[in-house]
């Protein structure tokens, strides 16, 4: 059977059309393929471009830094912080790494935290906040500041104040790593750390400032000592509001009655409705008293107990 030549013919039509196909895919990837190297120069260059306006920019005086701001700080000076920080004057704000600066700040004891912020185009701003001290912590080490969180943070040195209450007793419920104090019985710290707090708020008669020291006893519970007569108080086991009210009144009246100077201590613990005030003489203070201003309260002037006081 011969063939058609017309099947000759579409044979060959077909041979054609598949090599104009393939040569057609053929340019199509290698358009794809010169197109992609463009974009990939293209990208390139402007990430060199990028990377190289950037360095310029970083050591351009325009971004110079001129002003470092300080906010927050109270008993830090400016310069002191500039120092941690690690600034210089003359540096370039865009190259500045903020992450790097932070870190430095923190590290220092008297700086609980620290915000950092870029001011464009050439201002730097340091935000702190500082560790506000309630009270000294006697520790074997010497006096260590003690914040409101019971966390001794900082060593007492001859250029810090010293005018906080004194914790004392607890020496042994201390451990150290390196410098810094942790407590091992915070809940001690935090009960002479509240009685200070009510005193901070409280009446004249006991105020923070006349707390000289909070002896803290396992026998014999707190013992409280006052910075204008330095006699024991002896607070019991329990250091809430209602101890700091009952000293309050005992101490307003012994001042009012010009009592005060002859006391010789003052026991809460004495009774649980009654407080027992030991003076240095007999006769007239006990007269004094038996007049009556509390009845809640037992007084021993001498060695004699005195009752039916105070109501």
């Amino acid at each position: 059977m011969t063939k058609s030549p017309w099947t000759k013919k579409n044979k060959g039509w077909a041979d054609n059309s598949l090599h104009r196909h393939s040569h057609r895919q053929a340019e199509v990837k290698k358009g794809l393929m010169l197109l992609a190297l463009s974009a990939v120069v293209v990208i390139g260059g402007l990430i060199g471009a990028a990377i190289l306006s950037y360095r310029w920019l970083c050591c351009s005086d325009f971004f110079q830094i001129t002003a470092i701001d300080i906010v927050g700080n109270q008993e830090i000076d400016k310069q002191t912080i500039i120092q941690l920080a690690g600034v210089d004057a003359h540096a370039n704000l865009l190259a500045l790494d903020l992450k790097t600066i932070a870190p430095k700040l923190q590290g220092y004891a008297w700086i609980e935290a620290v915000t950092l912020r870029k001011e464009w185009p050439s201002h730097l701003c340091i935000e702190v906040r500082e560790r506000r001290p309630m009270a000294l912590l006697n520790t074997p080490k010497g006096l260590y500041y003690v914040d409101s969180k019971g966390e001794p943070f900082a060593a007492l040195n001859g250029q810090t104040e010293i005018d906080f209450p004194v914790i004392t007793g607890l020496e042994n419920a201390l451990s150290f790593k390196g410098k810094t104090a942790q407590v091992n019985s915070p809940e001690k710290i935090q009960a002479a750390l509240q009685f200070i707090g009510y005193a901070a708020k409280g009446t004249s008669a006991l105020p923070a400032q006349n707390i000289s020291e909070i002896h803290c006893d396992d026998a014999q519970g707190v013992i409280l000592f006052l910075a204008d007569r330095p006699f024991p108080i002896f607070l019991g086991k329990e250091l809430g509001k209602k101890a700091y009210n009952r000293l309050a009144k005992v101490l307003y009246w012994l001042y009012k009655k010009k009592e005060f100077q002859s006391v010789a201590y003052i026991r809460l613990d004495y009774m649980e409705n009654k407080i027992l005030v030991g003076t240095e003489i007999n006769k007239k203070t006990a007269e004094a008293l038996n007049h009556g201003l509390w009845n809640d309260m037992a007084f021993l002037p001498g060695s004699a107990p005195v009752k039916g006081v105070l109501n």
